[in-house]
């Protein structure tokens, strides 16, 4: 069942329906979705999809030939001489009919054919336009694709009509994966898995949560044991230092010095793996201040893949070896942490979903995690969630604190969260949204003040309505 995207299918129907020439970009990172969305858009249409091989020219001619011959209804046996060959033929075709032409991992086609982009130019550029044809050229080597869109020299710089640039689901379609389930196992779930498609699929509803992370993860048979080897780009050369860089920032590393302490080298020398890896989108970059000084540090964009080199990463052999559930029992408690910091990720997910649509006392730029430290508190400080309000808004701030504990949500808690958001003195508005797992305190859910929002664990997971009359 396909579940979400609503507004990238919504997009590329808009172009379809719209009758002219297209020629579109779509991308992300591996296992992101892309297939699938482009495998559902094409669905009752005249299209023809071509999954580009790690192959010579030769191999993907023959490939692309035959796969097209067969759409075409001809003898799929014959081959075309040359991909010009292939593509007059694709224009012939398209003249009589309007056509999607989609090559999904198109630098695999290009490693080997270096002149395949110059030949697309020419063809956009000329006979694809006489006609009625929708191009959409897909892969997952992030930087390969933003260097069409973004090169200057790149031949195929300017010539896109639309992009799509797919990343992690919003926190409404991701939750469609888990809806059914119990409030708590909802956060249990997004907070391991984040908003990613592809692990929200695997989930078996009939287990339990822990169930599913032993199955998955645990297990010698576990479909996660290898995750990175499904996510990372294909190819990737020395993954031993990327994953020793991997596994210090997944154990809290944050700097780049703090890494490359970790991981044993010079900080020059590991600013090249931190380099690609933002490429890549597997690390992110976030703000962090001292005093005033602002800085950058790294966290691992990808939940799944923080909790496999906190976790699984040193002990896979061992898992491998029929160990996992001693493991597992030992990393109960590790777990539970894990889970506990990671519903931060979970009500910022729901928070920006909120301010998406309109439904914050205003609109804020992007919330953010916030850290200082060294502050005028004389401590140091990180908030869970901040944010500015946009435009004329511009003097309302946006707090937010997350609890996942048994305990409700406390004054002293609210307290030392106002002391904390006192280094922000110039906004004259402050909305706090307090987010906790086990409620609020009496003091707290009695607080008459329009600033104060306070959101449970039902709020971010409602049940599901009962239509029934």
């Amino acid at each position: 069942m396909f579940v979400g995207r609503v507004s990238e299918l919504a997009e590329l129907e808009r172009r379809w329906k719209r009758g002219q020439f297209e020629f579109g970009i779509v991308y992300g990172t591996r296992r992101i979705g892309k297939t699938t969305l482009l495998q559902e858009f094409i669905k009752g249409k005249n299209a023809f999809y071509f999954q580009a091989r790690k192959a010579d020219e030769k191999d993907n001619l023959i490939a692309f030939s035959r796969e097209f011959r067969k759409m075409q209804g001809v003898d799929e046996h014959v081959s075309y001489n040359s991909f010009p060959d292939a593509f007059d033929s694709i224009v012939n075709f398209s003249k009589k009919q309007r056509m999607i032409l989609i090559i999904d991992e198109i630098s695999y086609l290009c490693q080997k054919s270096k002149a395949l982009l110059s030949l697309l130019q020419f063809y956009i550029d000329g006979a694809f336009r006489e006609a009625q044809l929708m191009i959409i050229l897909s892969g997952s080597n992030v930087s390969f694709m933003e260097e069409i869109l973004n090169n200057r020299n790149d031949p195929l710089y300017q010539r896109a009509t639309f992009q799509v640039h797919l990343g992690k689901m919003p926190f409404d379609e991701a939750r469609q994966f888990v809806s059914e389930l119990p409030a708590e196992e909802q956060a249990q779930y997004l907070g391991l898995f984040g908003s990613h498609p592809y692990y929200l699929g695997m989930i078996d509803h009939s287990a339990s949560f822990e169930e599913n992370v032993r199955h998955l993860l645990y297990s010698k048979y576990g479909t996660l044991l290898d995750a990175p080897e499904k996510i990372m780009p294909v190819g990737v050369s020395d993954q031993n230092m990327y994953n020793s860089v991997l596994q210090a920032v997944a154990k809290g590393k944050r700097f780049s010095k703090e890494i490359a302490e970790a991981v044993g080298v010079e900080n020059n020398y590991v600013a090249k793996y931190l380099s690609s890896l933002l490429q890549m989108q597997i690390l992110e970059k976030r703000e962090s201040f001292i005093r005033n000084k602002k800085t950058n540090y790294y966290a691992l964009s990808d939940q799944l893949l923080r909790f496999w080199y906190r976790f699984i990463f040193d002990q896979r052999e061992v898992i491998q070896n029929g160990f996992g559930e001693i493991l597992f029992s030992e990393d109960q408690e590790g777990i539970e942490d894990f889970i506990a910091r990671a519903f931060e990720d979970v009500a910022l997910l729901w928070m920006e979903e909120q301010n998406r649509h309109g439904r914050l006392p205003v609109y804020y730029g992007t919330i953010r995690n916030y850290v200082v430290g060294n502050s005028r508190l004389n401590r140091s400080v990180e908030l869970d969630g901040l944010a500015e309000g946009l435009g004329k808004n511009s003097n309302h701030l946006l707090v937010v604190e997350c609890k996942y504990r048994k305990t409700p949500f406390s004054k002293n808690m609210l307290a030392h969260l106002k002391e904390s958001s006192s280094l922000f003195a110039a906004y004259s508005t402050v909305d706090y949204y307090l987010i906790s797992k086990s409620g609020f305190t009496d003091e707290i859910a009695a607080l008459n003040d329009p600033h104060i929002h306070r959101i449970t664990l039902n709020d971010l997971f409602p049940e599901p309505k009962d239509n029934r009359t």
